[in-house]
């Protein structure tokens, strides 16, 4: 059942909207514990959530009601538990290295229109900031933050904030923006991508 690559498209921050409200009563419990295999049981279990399944090779790609694309992780191609769910938010690229700088500054001006798009969701988030801010999260449920010296050098990540989901088991849901190697130094042309992110959260 897999279909030919699309490339991503970029959500608006009202799309974001919508896609979030579509996502607030979810019963993460049963996604983390994952879906069945391909079959009418896939089917079945994408439809309680209003996903249509479009691609299951490796990981699984459904389509929600409101036409967005997610993506759902987990280890060694296997169906559960469920890692992650995905979603692509935003992009730019440069033709050359000369245009990073207005690759990353176009980053800056998108960032709090996505950033306030989710809070009007979810509320404010528990954490925000920038490559450079002081005190950033090591990791974040299975996302490793990189190492101080490596993130400031790469700016990676770029900008991020997360939430966390009053559920029983506990959501979080990240926002970040991460640069291709090469865009902050100058030495390729450059690429961000935002994608938004929501994983079990991690025991305490």
């Amino acid at each position: 059942m897999g279909t030919p690559f699309e490339p991503p498209v970029d959500r608006t921050p009202q799309e974001l909207v919508t896609e979030l409200r579509g996502l607030a009563d979810v019963h993460w419990e049963t996604v983390w514990n994952g879906p069945p295999l391909p079959g009418q049981g896939l089917d079945e279990w994408c439809a309680q959530f209003g996903w249509t399944p479009t691609q299951f090779e490796y990981v699984l790609n459904v389509v929600t009601r409101t036409g967005g694309r997610m993506t759902l992780n987990a280890a060694g191609g296997s169906w559960a538990p469920v890692q992650s769910l995905r979603h692509w938010v935003w992009g730019e690229s440069a033709a050359s290295p000369e245009e990073n700088p207005r690759v990353l500054a176009e980053a800056d001006r998108v960032w709090p229109l996505y950033r306030d798009a989710v809070s009007s969701v979810f509320g404010e988030p528990a954490w925000e900031g920038a490559w450079d801010s002081t005190a950033f999260p090591q990791e974040l449920g299975e996302y490793e933050i990189p190492q101080d010296a490596d993130r400031i050098e790469e700016k990676d990540p770029y900008h991020m904030a997360y939430w966390e989901l009053p559920t029983p088991r506990g959501a979080l849901v990240s926002l970040r923006v991460t640069p291709a190697l090469g865009t902050a130094d100058g030495s390729d042309a450059g690429a961000v991508n935002m994608g938004l992110r929501v994983c079990p959260h991690p025991p305490k």
